[in-house]
Formats: C-alpha cells, structure tokens, sequence
C-alpha cells in the first residue's frame, strides 16, 4: 500500500509539471479508488430511513444489524401459534410449559376435611345403660370384687378406647358396650369363671386365640416370653394377665371390631338396630343369641341417645 501512495505522490507532483499524461490511467469499468467520495446519497428512498434508536437484530436476517424503526411492531412476525416453552420469570434458566393463552393458572386450595372426632360418654349416659354398677360400692358385694369396676373406672377406660379405635359412630358403641357389659356379667368378671376356661377373659371374654393377637399387639415382648415354654394352661393365663388391666381390658372390645369383625366397622352396624346387633353377635362374633342380650342393648342404646 505504501507503493501505491508514493505513486499517487508522484504522479500530483508530474500533474503540476505538466506531465500527468505519464501517470497510469485507472480503467473505465474499474471501480472507485477507496479514496474517492461520491456525492450522491447511498439510498434514495425516504421510506427506508428514518430516525432509528441503535441497531437490533433484523427479523429476516437475525445475524445483520440495521437501525430499528421507533415504530416497529409492525415489521416484527407474531407467530399465530404460541410457542410451546417459555422461560421462567423467576427462574430465567429454568425452560417451563407455557398455556396457550399466555395465562398463568393458580393451583386450587385444597379443601381438607376436618376429622370426625371419636366419640365420648359421659358418667350420666353409663350409669343409665349399666344400672348395677352405678354406685360407687356396687362392687362390694360381688363373688369377684377384685375383677369388678363400676361405671365411674370404666368410663374412663371406655373413652380411651373409643378414641385409640377410631369409634366415631354410635351404633359401634352401643354394640361394643352391650357385648361386653353381657359377657363380663356388668363389669363383674374379667376372666372366665364358668366353665373357668384357661385364657380366656377381658370385659369382652375373648377366646384364648384373640387374647393372643390382642396381647401381642399391646405387648409383644412379654407375650413372646409367656409362650416360650410352649401352650400350656399357665402360659395361656400369663398372657391374659397382660391384657387385664382396666384400659387394654375394656379395649378389647373395639379392638376386637375393628380388627376381626371389619365388615361392622364403619359398615354393617351402621343402621344401630336390634336385628344389626343381633347379626353381628351371631356371625361377627359367633357366640349364641338369647334375651339377656336384647335387653341389655336396649337399656345401652335408649342411654347413649343419638
């Protein structure tokens, strides 16, 4: 280049001399040296220039940079589709689904049902469906005063249980209490006395072998020790004294329904009539059905009204 610019040099200096004719000539079809300026504008249209803010990437073209028209919506192209990402506002580097509608869709509220809280007697509604353990020394006078509880120890135990088994219907108290208050001779017994069976007992006088699922739900260490010797009559009454204390005892019985009998948990003794108590003696328990029952569900059930 910088032969070309001492030529160029010499040549103004042989123009002044009269002598430019030695200088070359450039060619007629070459074009414009670099240095050269044309005075005619480089576009003619007003319609393609107008005051521009700085450059932005051209639609057609997303690699040139031209200057942006201050009105340019029009020239952008919406996509008559929406696009099936965006990027997240909150996190930018974090691509999302985007609804067609641009829309963002807020989740709703779960509606969450409050539970249904176990029901609870009260010392009055006990004393009227177990008259013969109303008084505070009705135990006194009983072949097994050890065994018996009157209303006001069994409440407590009753209620307990209701809660720890989910009981929150009345008919399944009713039921329960009606069996057991029969079996038990109104809270007098706590173990089989007739025909005096080894095992056997709580206030619902299960059979030795639910006696062992209940003890071994409660306390499973000591009823595994009781029976490690092998089934005999004293480890059968070992582990039935575990479960004889007043809450697993009077627990027994709800324990006994919503284990064993689950067609009648939240089912069968929905309705809390006679004939429902009836079948489940019968076919949920499978013990014999006389009068002494219905009266004693009677008295029960007009005691713990609805």
């Amino acid at each position: 280049m910088k032969y070309s610019f001492a030529i160029g040099a010499a040549c103004v200096f042989l123009a002044q001399g009269g002598l430019a004719g030695k200088c070359p000539q450039p060619s007629v079809s070459s074009p414009p040296p670099p240095y050269v300026t044309s005075s005619a504008p480089l576009v003619t249209s007003t319609e393609q220039y107008e005051t521009f803010p700085s450059g932005y990437t051209s639609v057609e073209d997303p690699y040139s940079t031209r200057p942006m028209s201050s009105d340019y919506s029009a020239s952008l192209t919406v996509p008559s589709t929406p696009p099936t990402f965006y990027t997240s506002v909150k996190d930018p580097f974090t691509t999302l689904p985007m609804s067609t509608d641009f829309s963002y869709s807020t989740p709703p509220t779960p509606v969450s049902t409050p539970p249904v809280k176990a029901l609870q007697l009260t010392l009055n509604q006990l004393d009227a469906a177990i008259p013969a353990r109303a008084a505070s020394d009705s135990c006194a006078s009983v072949s097994t005063p050890a065994e018996c509880a009157t209303n006001a120890k069994a409440l407590v135990a009753i209620n307990k249980a209701l809660v720890k088994y989910g009981i929150t219907k009345r008919s399944e108290a009713v039921a329960v209490i009606a069996l057991m208050a029969y079996e038990s001779g109104s809270w007098q017994y706590n173990t089989n006395h007739f025909p005096g069976r080894a095992g056997q007992g709580t206030r619902a006088m299960l059979m030795f072998n639910f006696v062992e699922s209940y003890a071994k739900s409660l306390h499973p260490e000591e009823a595994s020790k009781a029976l490690a010797g092998g089934i005999t009559d004293a480890s059968m009454n070992a582990v039935r004294a575990l479960v004889l204390n007043d809450d697993d005892s009077f627990g027994a019985g709800f324990w006994y329904l919503v284990t064993n009998a689950k067609a009648y948990h939240n089912g069968k003794l929905g309705d809390g009539s006679l004939d429902d108590f009836m079948d489940y003696v019968v076919t949920g328990v499978g013990a014999s059905w006389d009068n002494a029952r219905k009266i004693i569900w009677q008295a029960v059930n007009n005691a713990i009204a609805a």
